[in-house]
């Protein structure tokens, strides 16, 4: 009677007709196959065995019931990681043991477990629909899709012949993997799957679960999901409560560099409150002993890369010691190269998850602070903090729009990027002036079109004119349906901030006297890199006073203005020529003995 049922209630949510018969036709066999009542009838399972990910072995264990409870714990090699799941309650604990709130109140995660179960998904607001027939492994298979409000989709890849599970392909926030099932054994009456393999479109994400045990039906005590403690790995001086203000490095104005040791070896660290996890140049790490292991994947604003795994990293800060962090090795040699900047270590969100970070801009000054005994300055405006992935979010409004969130992210050495779901939306790219622009990061270089807004408004404060980064939609990390975009660090430069993410909070006070300046912004549309005596052209904007001068990629510039590019180039004054005012005219001498004259002017 429950498998009768079940279907039934399948064919209320599509059209009537030979589309619905095929659907229940589909499903039918599918539930047939798992197990027919007995699938139906199934509530909850607990799954052991190992698992691994990118060259890293382990174990993994994980309960799930039908309303949408999840606790999982693996250990990957020195990695333990958990999260556990309710209705009330989201947590994980990262690579480096902190506990975490999982973004979207873990309702992405709920929407997985019910799609182990038969009718779970329907029950909580799924809509199922037939697709078009797909090959896949030399087979044809049918294609049930269950979509649910947010534009999560799992496409079911079930046999037209036998009713078997292929597999499911699961698309979020415009992500998309695909979990291959194997090694069906029965289980009281009921199909599972002994062994799982979950890929990306990255080739080192590529995750495999290999079961030895899985019981159905079984209790799952509401102790497994209480939230532990997360471990204290800071500690300032001399029982202080903060350090004393710390001198930064500025560089460009639009980046922080923070002199500290990284194991005893001095060095400056980047501060980027975008990275899920804290980043060691791949030739520091072997400079000074580090060992690494695995080859997980990583999201990056140029695209995916991969990464190693250190543990044991002791970072000290003048008044502040981090111990036992856990970081990502990766080589960002190339990334140096294009920011013009040596970047030995990027200190990601776990000092933003523990301490209050004050950044005085106007000072190029910074101190860390204890949340406990945090109080927020006169005059400061508290902004709430959201969560999107690893990253923390806040509301802007867009030339008038109602508010919208933004990922937080000091590594965004720019003012803002629009994520290409909410740029088409919105229509913001309509009737404006664009261009093209290449920006930097993990995974590479990435071509963005360019465009100016009128306005944006953060915590009620109005800032105008704002050079804006529009990239295509990619398999990268500025592509997302489930914030805007990304507002970085050349907007919070006009106030002294402080990130209070242990309140979910972010406190503000205006510059006044920097508050209304105009962005520095480029004026040639030359994107080109410092290369010891000169520079490399890597790209011309379309429409821009370098494009109009003939100028063209490949070239090399070895003078500006009758100035010699050496190793010092960049951050100094002669850097900054392409910002200098429109109408001004520079005299660029190229390697091949010619000497190209532009205009400077804003071209977008």
């Amino acid at each position: 009677m429950r498998f009768i049922s079940a279907l039934v209630a399948i064919l209320v949510s599509v059209p009537c007709g030979s589309h619905a018969d095929d659907l229940q036709s589909a499903m039918g066999r599918y539930i047939a196959w798992r197990g027919g009542t007995a699938f139906e009838a199934m509530h909850s399972f607990h799954e052991r065995g190992a698992t691994q990910l990118g060259g890293l072995h382990g174990s993994v264990e994980q309960w799930q019931t039908r309303d949408g409870l999840l606790r999982r714990n693996s250990n990957l090699g020195e990695i333990p990681t958990s999260e556990a799941v309710t209705p009330s309650v989201a947590w994980a604990v990262n690579i480096s043991g902190q506990i975490e709130d999982i973004s979207d109140d873990g309702e992405s995660d709920r929407r997985a477990v019910y799609m182990a179960f038969a009718g779970a998904a329907l029950a909580h607001g799924a809509k199922f629909s037939l697709l078009a027939r797909e090959q896949r492994d030399n087979r044809t298979w049918d294609v049930v899709r269950a979509e649910f409000p947010g534009n999560n989709t799992y496409d079911q890849f079930i046999s037209p012949d036998t009713g078997e599970l292929l597999g499911m392909r699961v698309t979020k926030d415009r992500q998309t993997r695909f979990v291959l099932f194997a090694d069906w054994r029965k289980v009281h009456g009921v199909r599972m799957a002994f062994s799982e393999v979950e890929t990306g479109s990255n080739e080192a994400d590529v995750e495999t679960r290999n079961f030895t045990a899985i019981d159905i039906n079984v209790a799952t005590p509401m102790r497994l999901f209480a939230r532990p403690v997360s471990p204290k790995n800071w500690s300032f001086a001399s029982d202080s409560h903060a350090t004393e203000w710390i001198d930064f490095e500025f560089f460009n104005d639009n980046q922080i560099f923070i002199p500290a040791e990284v194991n005893g070896s001095a060095v400056k660290l980047i501060l980027d409150s975008g990275a899920g996890i804290s980043l060691i140049d791949s030739g520091l790490a072997k400079r000074i002993g580090v060992q690494a292991n695995g080859k997980l994947p990583i999201s990056g604003v140029g695209g995916q890369a991969t990464m190693q795994i250190a543990s044991q990293i002791q970072i000290q800060l003048a008044g502040l010691a981090f111990r036992h962090i856990r970081a990502g090795v990766m080589d960002l040699s190339q990334i140096s190269e294009q920011v013009g900047h040596p970047m030995p270590f990027i200190l990601g969100k776990e000092v933003f998850n523990e301490l209050i970070i004050d950044i005085d801009f106007a000072h190029h000054r910074i101190a860390f602070r204890d949340p406990a005994a945090f109080s927020a300055p006169p005059g400061a405006a508290q902004i709430a903090l959201g969560r999107h992935q690893d990253r923390r979010t806040i509301p802007v409004s867009v030339e008038g729009r109602a508010a919208v969130s933004f990922d937080f992210d000091l590594g965004n050495n720019g003012a803002l990027i629009v994520y290409p779901a909410y740029r088409d939306e919105a229509n913001l790219l309509d009737g404006r002036p664009q261009s093209l622009g290449l920006s930097a990061g993990v995974g590479g270089l990435i071509k963005s079109k360019l465009a100016t807004l009128k306005s944006i408004t953060v915590s009620g404060i109005e800032i105008a004119a704002v050079p804006t980064e529009f990239p295509d939609a990619a398999d990268n990390a500025v592509n997302s349906d489930r914030t805007a975009g990304n507002i970085g660090l050349t907007v919070f430069s006009r106030f002294r901030l402080l990130t209070d993410y242990p309140h979910d909070a972010l406190w503000l006070i205006p510059d006044a006297e920097h508050l209304r300046d105009p962005f520095v912004r480029d004026r040639s549309g030359l994107a080109a890199v410092p290369a010891k005596d000169r520079l490399k052209v890597l790209m011309v904007a379309p429409g821009s006073p370098a494009e109009r001068a003939g100028l063209k990629e490949g070239a090399e510039i070895l003078a500006v203005d009758g100035k010699q590019i050496d190793a010092g180039y960049s951050g100094s004054d002669l850097s900054r020529w392409t910002h200098h005012a429109p109408g001004t005219v520079v005299k660029l001498t190229l390697a091949d003995g010619s000497i190209q004259q532009l205009t400077l002017q804003d071209y977008y």
